[in-house]
C-alpha cells in the first residue's frame, strides 16, 4: 500500500521517443538514482522499508534544484527560464503543504525535508494549444485524453524528481521520478509556458500533501 501510494505522487504520463533516455535508466547525477527502481516509462520509485510518511510534525522545503547532468532534457528552454520555473514549483509546493503541516525554515527531528529537482522540460505551444481545446473536435479529443490520463497536444510537460529525507537523521525516505503535465482538459494551462508551469505545480503540490496526510 505505501509503494502504490508514492506511485500516486507523481502521476506520470505517456512518454514519447523523445524522452527515452530516462527509461533507460534514472538521472545519472542524482545520489539517489542508486537506490530508485524502474517501474516503467519514465518512472523511477524508492520507499525505505516501514515508510510513515504521516508521523512527520513539520515540513522543510527546499529551493527547487534545476538538474544539470548529461541527461537533462531542456530542450531549448533557456537557463534563466529554467530557474524561473523552478521557483514556480517550490512556491506551489510551499503553498500547498502549508496547508496539511507547519512548513518551516530549518530541519530537525520530526521534520520532513523535500526536495524538488526539475530535471526536464517541454515547452508549450501558447495559442495554438489554446486552440486545439475550444474547437468542437477537439475538445472531444482532448476529453479524451483527460479521461485516460494523457497529455494534451501541443502543452509542455516537466520531468521532476521528488526526494524527501527525515530532517533529523538526514536519512532518504523515498525518492521518485515522474514526467507531469497538466490535465487536458485544463485550457488556462494552455495559454502558456509559465501557466503551464504553475498548473503542474499546483497539481503536485496538493499529490504531496495528500500523500502526507494518509
Amino acid at each position: 500500500m505505501a509503494r502504490f501510494a508514492l506511485l500516486a505522487l507523481l502521476l506520470a504520463v505517456p512518454t514519447t521517443a523523445a524522452f527515452s533516455q530516462t527509461e533507460d535508466r534514472a538521472p545519472v547525477a542524482m545520489p539517489s538514482s542508486r537506490q530508485m527502481t524502474h517501474d516503467r516509462g519514465e518512472s523511477w520509485t524508492y520507499l525505505r522499508p516501514g515508510l510513515n510518511l504521516g508521523s512527520y510534525r513539520n515540513v522543510m522545503i527546499e529551493p527547487t534544484t534545476v538538474y544539470s547532468g548529461p541527461d537533462s532534457q531542456f530542450q531549448g528552454v533557456s537557463a534563466a527560464n529554467r530557474q524561473r520555473y523552478a521557483g514556480i514549483l517550490t512556491e506551489k509546493l510551499r503553498a500547498a503543504m502549508a496547508q496539511a503541516l507547519p512548513v518551516v525554515t530549518r530541519a530537525g527531528p520530526g521534520t520532513a525535508r523535500i526536495r524538488l529537482t526539475l530535471i526536464g522540460m517541454t515547452e508549450t505551444t501558447g495559442v495554438v494549444a489554446t486552440a486545439t481545446r475550444v474547437s468542437v473536435i477537439g475538445f472531444a479529443t482532448t476529453a479524451m485524453r483527460s479521461v485516460t490520463g494523457r497529455q494534451g497536444s501541443l502543452t509542455g510537460s516537466m520531468l521532476i524528481a521528488i526526494e524527501v529525507f527525515d530532517g533529523g537523521s538526514g536519512q532518504l525516505q523515498a525518492a521518485a521520478v515522474r514526467r507531469r503535465a497538466p490535465d487536458a482538459l485544463d485550457i488556462p494551462a494552455t495559454l502558456g509556458n509559465q501557466e503551464t508551469v504553475e498548473a503542474i505545480g499546483r497539481d503536485l503540490g496538493r499529490a504531496v500533501r495528500e500523500r502526507f496526510r494518509r
